[in-house]
């Protein structure tokens, strides 16, 4: 009868390490395609993000406007008015001018504001004012500077102004919550900074001077720095720009 024979420790030890080879290359393999799979992700949101803010970014500023009182055959508003800081408060307003608006180190940061108004027309009906304001907001530090979140806030109101005050010419309105209309969203995450540049300069000689401004919105992947998505618009509001 034969003897069996059994294995070495030598074999033992070279079968554990092709084994242990072996099982390297598929952790390798697996944790590289997730990571492939998570960068893919993290793109995929953020130019879904990006696209969807900016659009809307655009489609608001464009119609950011003065109140008006308008009648059949005239029409009031604060540029009437020989007091510039009356056109004034109602401006696009925006934190910096062609430079780059990092994230704060902590809580949040008001980085532009505009309204969005449509007229009233007496006695029939009120106007709407809508007040829009774009806050970046502290989320996180994954990298070397911290990352956050841009938030757009509105606020909507009617508002009725009197002959007493000539109207909306005096810029003073009599405002009326409207209920649920306001709102607080998250356009963008992991926004690493945003830039706004006028196309003029601010504040405007006059407050019919409308002036084009760019936004560009910047995010980073927070796992590699490297990885960078930008967009960035275009538009131009119906009001003047100044700087908050």
């Amino acid at each position: 009868m034969r003897n069996k024979r059994g294995f070495t420790l030598i074999e033992i030890v070279v079968a554990c390490g092709i084994m242990g080879l072996f099982m390297y290359g598929v952790y390798t393999l697996y944790t590289g395609g997730s990571k492939t799979a998570a960068k893919g992700q993290y793109i995929n949101d953020a130019v879904n993000e990006l696209r969807n803010a900016t659009s809307l970014l655009h489609r608001t500023i464009n119609s950011a406007t003065y109140p008006t009182t308008m009648f059949s055959d005239k029409f009031y508003d604060p540029c009437d008015n020989t007091d510039k800081s009356v056109a004034a408060q109602f401006y696009l307003k925006i934190l910096k001018d062609a430079e780059k608006i990092k994230v704060p180190a902590s809580g949040q940061q008001t980085i532009m504001k505009w309204v969005v108004s449509s007229p009233e027309k007496p006695p029939e009906s009120t106007g709407k004012i809508t007040k829009h304001e774009l806050i970046l907001a502290y989320e996180a530090k994954y990298s070397a500077e911290p990352l956050g979140k841009l938030i757009l806030k509105t606020e909507a109101f009617t508002f009725t102004t009197d002959a007493h005050n000539n109207y909306a010419r005096s810029g003073k309105l009599n405002l009326a919550p409207i209920p649920n209309e306001s709102s607080s969203k998250t356009l963008v995450n992991n926004v690493n900074f945003v830039e706004f540049m006028v196309g003029g300069t601010i504040p405007p000689e006059k407050p019919v001077d409308f002036l084009p401004i760019s936004v560009k919105i910047s995010t980073v992947y927070p796992k590699d720095e490297k990885v960078v998505k930008e967009n960035s618009i275009m538009a131009t509001p119906q009001v003047g720009i100044d700087l908050l």
